[in-house]
């Protein structure tokens, strides 16, 4: 295996992956989070469960591209954006971990409408520093 392909893929597709990961953050942000609202207790656990089996094939992949990418530009790039979006990249990641990933804990053991509210209130950060990066990325591009 060579890492070296790999980090040249990543870099020449970095703003389709920033853009994958825009797209499902705005996505989860303005549809599937609000939905948690109308769906009801009997089936929430159930489709909850659903939800974070299925969404994680697609999160997964492009978070882990999007983190390898841009940890590599920032060794082999003089610009200093890269840096911006690594700062974004990273917070996006923490705000995931610490914030996220505590509200799904809970909700797998059952709808509560507090922690609906909270995921959708606080994953406006991720939304924004996902749209950051997205944004940094595409004036990379055009650089």
């Amino acid at each position: 295996f060579d890492m070296t392909i790999l980090l040249e893929f990543l870099n020449e597709h970095a703003l389709s992956i920033d853009f994958g990961m825009f797209l499902l953050i705005w996505i989860v942000q303005v549809i599937i989070y609000p939905a948690f609202r109308q769906i009801n207790e009997t089936n929430f656990i159930i489709y909850h469960r659903s939800y974070c089996n299925a969404i994680g094939f697609f999160v997964i992949p492009v978070m882990a591209c999007q983190l390898i990418g841009t940890s590599a530009a920032c060794f082999f790039s003089i610009d200093n954006l890269i840096w911006v979006k690594m700062l974004a990249v990273i917070g996006a990641w923490v705000v995931t971990f610490l914030t996220s990933a505590p509200c799904h804990r809970q909700l797998q053991a059952g709808k509560n409408a507090a922690v609906i509210e909270r995921l959708i209130r606080t994953n406006w950060w991720r939304t924004f520093l996902w749209s950051l990066v997205f944004l940094v990325s595409l004036v990379s591009y055009y650089q």
